[in-house]
């Protein structure tokens, strides 16, 4: 409960200070990280939801990325399936220019062979929805450049065809460009390092 009512506050922080919360990012991003393996799924959902809120208000999508590159290998396996959800979850909310999946995706590759079956699942899943964005960009990567196992390469080319024929493949899938620049708005604060303080005591 506690961790669940930091995280709620500190999504409520990021909504009212947007672009200010920025200095604060470097502490709270790997703390929000750790509460993505909670053992409650309201948790892991919280932290998702601020997150986004994050992306939404005071980091890019890109950036917030590449601060969250170790969630892909951290120790905890519900983490490193939740950032791929994470990922999920931003291409579909903020489109294909919002990250440079081309960064990412070679951690996703790794995942593939991950000791979890969930995580592995999840990899190619995310894979799958990466490839509905990026089109057949990311298949001839994949297919040149990243040392996919045997044992899934056929099963992921059958589903990027599936995607191709059902009409699932998004605009951007032939039309992708470079990743977008945020705008952020400027909102005065006072006092928040005491939040932050009490907030991060309650998410540790």
């Amino acid at each position: 409960m506690v961790a669940l009512n930091g995280l709620e506050v500190m999504t409520f922080l990021v909504e009212r200070m947007k672009d200010d919360f920025r200095p604060y990012l470097s502490s709270v991003i790997p703390v929000v990280t750790d509460r993505l393996g909670d053992s409650k799924d309201a948790v892991r959902e919280k932290a998702q939801l601020l997150l986004s809120t994050l992306m939404e208000n005071s980091i890019t999508p890109n950036n917030m990325f590449e601060r969250l590159l170790p969630a892909f290998s951290h120790k905890n396996g519900k983490v490193r399936e939740e950032v791929m959800t994470c990922l999920q979850n931003t291409l579909n909310n903020h489109g294909a220019t919002s990250v440079t999946v081309s960064r990412l995706v070679p951690h996703i590759v790794k995942l593939l062979s991950d000791p979890t079956a969930l995580v592995r699942d999840c990899a190619f899943n995310t894979l799958v929805e990466c490839y509905k964005h990026y089109g057949d960009r990311l298949r001839a990567d994949l297919s040149k450049k990243h040392n996919i196992p045997p044992a899934k390469l056929p099963a992921l080319m059958t589903r990027f065809d599936d995607v191709r024929d059902t009409g699932l493949m998004l605009p951007s899938a032939t039309s992708v460009t470079g990743p977008a620049e945020g705008e952020y708005s400027f909102i005065c604060m006072i006092h928040f390092e005491l939040w932050s303080r009490v907030v991060s005591e309650w998410l540790s």
